[in-house]
């Protein structure tokens, strides 16, 4: 019933990831308005700190109607000098993604679920073929062990931090600003769209976090059970998953997303469909997380001098052992998938980090470059602590 359970509980945990990042990407029509007499028009305040959609939707326009008569149209939105004295309404009109910020524990649900499903796979496995499983147990302590990965979690935290504060300082800004700046993560506006980076960042996280939620947990399970087939039955899936890492390597996502966008003569100006995107990750990694689970082991192993039937020695020993390993490179694999993300994103224009990233580093908008950054090695430090601590708790030899 353990097996069966972190199953179910790991559907439940991806589902509910992948709804939230869902959730995050919905956008709707808002309109900001100020208003005020002088010989300069000024926008409402606070306006940058939207979670505009930009990526998806465009950035926002804005309207200044003069004495209730005169309507200027702007490009973008600024402050706008007067010949006189008038009457304005700044109104500015654009797309708001309100519920962004669900999209960050959308993607460490979708990590967490993807782990326990695939140690609840292949427990599952093992139950079925050779009964129950004795609990492992370990001298060592797990909230030790959690503070331990934690504070290494912060250490992490404050060397990306001295990096970066070493950029911002090379280009100019003010020692001060930079630390006031990361102490409250606010990493200043965008050059290229006059907008709060923070918000940028956020507002272009759901569609990373909806499109990595997808790729990773269909790689995650559907590697698990061709790997768990390999290990337990020789035969074409266990050729085709020993020889899959040279392939995935060969046919990396970029080149899976440009052949794509060849055989199907994709217009990706505007961004297309989620499923190109999903193949491009999606196809490679499944046989390369595959490969990394299926160990060098045989049935000439020295336990099966010792009397062990076939039986147990391959669904608790040579499965047990390798599933464990595994489980420690789940964090690792995330990485390499989110790196991939980055490419696959900029090349069918998705909405998300590594959209951002493309436009931040062709209009040489280093506020936005660096913010990508340090969001994505907050969110892969984070993957990291969870995967730790998951596997702490799954096998306790570790905590020591």
């Amino acid at each position: 019933m353990r097996a069966r359970s972190l199953v179910i509980i790991s559907l439940i945990l991806i589902v509910a990831g992948i709804y939230l990042s869902f959730l995050a990407t919905q956008s709707q029509r808002v309109s900001l308005v100020s208003y005020g007499e002088g010989n300069c028009a000024l926008p409402p305040s606070n306006w940058q700190d939207q979670y505009w959609a930009v990526m998806s939707k465009g950035p926002p326009t804005a309207t200044v109607i003069l004495n209730g008569s005169k309507t200027i149209v702007l490009k973008q939105v600024e402050n706008i000098s007067l010949n006189s004295s008038s009457f304005y309404v700044y109104v500015i009109h654009g797309y708001v993604e309100e519920l962004a910020p669900l999209s960050l524990p959308g993607i460490l649900l979708v990590f967490v679920g993807s782990a326990m499903g695939f140690r609840g796979t292949v427990l599952l496995v093992q139950e079925r073929a050779i009964g129950d499983l004795a609990n492992s147990r370990g001298a060592g302590s797990l909230s030790a062990y959690v503070i331990k990965r934690f504070l290494s979690f912060l250490i992490s935290i404050l060397i990306i931090s001295i990096i970066t504060a070493i950029l911002e300082i090379l280009h100019g800004e003010n020692l001060f600003k930079v630390i006031l700046e990361l102490l409250t993560f606010n990493f200043g506006l965008s050059r290229h769209y006059g907008l709060s980076v923070d918000s940028l960042l956020v507002s272009a996280l759901p569609y990373t976090s909806i499109l990595s939620g997808i790729s990773f947990s269909l790689s995650i399970y559907l590697g698990s059970f061709m790997a768990v087939r390999s290990i337990a039955q020789e035969g074409l899936v266990a050729k085709v998953v020993r020889r899959w890492k040279y392939i995935g390597n060969a046919l990396a996502s970029w080149i899976i997303a440009l052949s794509l966008i060849y055989a199907f003569h994709l217009r990706v100006e505007n961004g297309v469909n989620i499923v190109f995107p999903v193949i491009a990750l999606f196809f490679p990694f499944i046989g390369t997380y595959a490969n990394r689970l299926v160990l060098p082991y045989g049935v000439n192993d020295p336990l099966k001098a010792k009397g062990l039937s076939k039986t147990i020695l391959v669904y608790r020993h040579m499965l047990g052992s390798a599933s464990v390993v595994a489980l420690s490179t789940i964090s690792a694999a995330f990485v390499d998938m989110l790196v991939a993300e980055f490419l696959v994103e900029s090349i069918f224009y998705w909405p998300g980090l590594g959209f951002l990233l493309r436009v931040g580093a062709v209009y040489g908008d280093f506020k936005v470059v660096e913010g990508v950054l340090i969001f994505y090695s907050t969110i892969v430090l984070l993957s990291g602590l969870v995967g730790d601590i998951f596997y702490g708790y799954v096998d306790p030899r570790v905590r020591r």
